[in-house]
């Protein structure tokens, strides 16, 4: 189905005049009226495309429209979120059942719609500003702050341009593609995807704002895996992701890709499992920067500052050094490109209608800010433009485009025998290098540990002495936010670049990821949870 520009402006106005009916008139008696309301129109037209061995599995286009509406009850300064919203649970709630707009974006079909979502969020809001006065006869909320920001009125109005998938030509990509595992018969599972989404927002709220945005997101992921003889699977993958349609990879870059893949299965395989090991490591820039994501990023979300279930630990402390002077951390969703790459956490306007701005987190090592969605915190009354959501769910503050850079560095090899001299000095057999990581995750709560967990995909033990580099598999790596950034010893000259995707509380948004090679002087690995298979009872075919 063609939605065209027209399509979109009569969606908004749609949204627009609905919003000022529910505003004049959306009133139980007795009861508090709604003081702020906003519609949010998310709509993504996608193709995804997947197969192994020559063959296309699963070929589908398809159009979403999900209607997201925020009614706040009470005033600025108290209404009824509490802990800033964020364990508030919606996909449980009445008002989920009528997220889904019309395919067509009909007007009236889209006011209806809107209609019955604001009914249910209004109902919802009385019991929540109720059950938070409740809360208040026997808690002290020791956060003494505004329940929202008042923000500037913008309009920002960008052409919705259509874009058409070449599904036929990339079901061909992936058929070519794919059939260059088929000389690789000692993988498993094998399979080449590729997805690309062009996603617009329309938003309007009772403060006057409105925008319509246009974003394109393009991903090519190729994986494998290799049954070892230990009965371990192992695996091996390579993404591709980008803003533009022209830095697709072309045939050369999948065949490199793949023959990387099973050089890299090849080594996983003739690899030993480490033991649990803690002490001196020298990470990737792609691996500093998940740790800079997962141990320091979430915990500075602003919500997690005024969330009663949160552990709140960098709240009380700006202006006080929590890393090396020599680094600066900045997170600028403003930012489209970094040398060339473009950047997945890029956007102009936030899911709350401020405009995007690059906020320093961190300066001269002392802690500065905080990512600010229009939740204030003390000491912060107002948005710095990352109020980002998914779909259905409340916006929170979350990453963007998070950048580390460092005032001091060192060459790649000086970092590497300054990693020898720390484990000599430590009486160690060996220092860990990990050149790549797949992911992380991370708890913020007092109710759990404060820790965080990544998952590298390449670690290498180093002899101290020669400098040799070992492969060893089936780790992980874990630990504390302040134990980690606390021992940092030196940083790279080169920033790499991780494009992917953040799920919190607010759901899965595109977030980038920057940051130089990193010396640690501690950090703590465990195995990993591995579970033995047997190999198949007929070869392959």
């Amino acid at each position: 189905m063609s939605l065209t520009q027209d399509s979109y402006h009569d969606a908004q106005r749609a949204m627009a005049r609905e919003l000022k009916r529910a505003m004049q008139k959306l009133h139980r008696e007795g009861n508090p009226r709604p003081y702020f309301i906003s519609y949010l129109l998310h709509s993504q037209h996608a193709t995804s495309i997947w197969g192994r061995y020559g063959a296309v599995f699963n070929s589908e286009e398809y159009q979403e429209n999900d209607l997201y509406a925020e009614v706040r009850v009470g005033d600025y300064v108290f209404d009824q979120t509490l802990d800033g919203g964020i364990t508030v649970n919606l996909a449980e709630r009445e008002s989920h059942d009528w997220i889904v707009g019309p395919q067509d974006l009909d007007p009236d079909a889209i006011r209806y719609t809107l209609w019955k979502l604001t009914q249910r969020k209004y109902e919802e809001a009385l019991r929540d500003y109720y059950d938070k006065k409740k809360v208040l006869v026997d808690q002290h909320l020791d956060q003494k702050v505004p329940s929202f920001s008042k923000e500037k009125r913008i309009r920002h109005i960008e052409d919705i341009s259509q874009v058409r998938f070449p599904r036929k030509r990339w079901e061909d990509f992936i058929r070519r593609s794919s059939a260059l595992f088929k000389k690789h018969k000692q993988l498993q599972d094998p399979y080449v995807r590729m997805r690309a989404a062009h996603n617009i927002r329309v938003y309007v709220n009772s403060e006057g704002t409105q925008f319509r945005t246009c974003e394109t997101f393009y991903e090519v992921v190729v994986k494998a895996w290799f049954l070892a003889e230990d009965g371990s699977w192992l695996s091996s993958f390579r993404n591709f992701y980008s803003r533009k349609a022209d830095e697709f990879p072309r045939m050369k870059d999948m065949a490199e890709a793949i023959e990387e893949i099973v050089q890299d299965l090849d080594e996983q395989a003739q690899a030993q499992p480490l033991e649990p090991y803690a002490g001196p490591a020298l990470l990737s820039g792609l691996t500093a920067g998940l740790i800079f994501h997962e141990a320091l990023g979430h915990r500075l979300e602003g919500e997690r500052m005024i969330s009663r279930v949160e552990g709140r630990t960098f709240a009380n402390r700006i202006g006080v050094p929590i890393l090396p002077e020599c680094v600066e951390i900045v997170d600028d969703p403003s930012l489209e490109e970094w040398e060339g790459t473009s950047l997945y956490g890029h956007y102009k306007v936030d899911d709350e209608g401020v405009r995007s701005q690059p906020v320093t987190l961190v300066r001269g090592g002392k802690l500065e800010s905080f990512l600010m969605s229009r939740s204030p915190v003390k000491g912060f009354s107002m948005s710095n433009g990352h109020g980002r959501t998914e779909r259905f769910q409340d916006p929170m503050a979350r990453m963007a485009n998070l950048v580390v850079t460092s005032s001091e560095t060192a060459t790649d090899e000086e970092l590497k025998a300054r990693l020898c001299e720390e484990v000599l000095a430590r009486g160690l057999p060996f220092g860990i290098l990990i050149k790549g990581a797949l992911g992380g995750e991370t708890r913020t709560d007092h109710y759990d540990f404060q820790a965080f967990k990544g998952h590298p995909t390449a670690v290498y033990t180093v002899d101290p002495r020669t400098g040799s580099e070992t492969r060893v598999r089936n780790v992980e790596f874990i630990g504390t936010p302040l134990a980690v950034i606390q021992r940092i010893l030196a940083f790279g000259e080169d920033h790499e670049v991780d494009n992917s995707y953040c799920v919190a509380e607010s759901g899965s948004v595109p977030v980038s990821t920057i940051a130089p090679a990193m010396l640690v002087g501690d950090l703590e690995l465990q195995r990993s949870t591995v579970r033995s298979y047997r190999p198949p009872i007929l070869p392959f075919p």
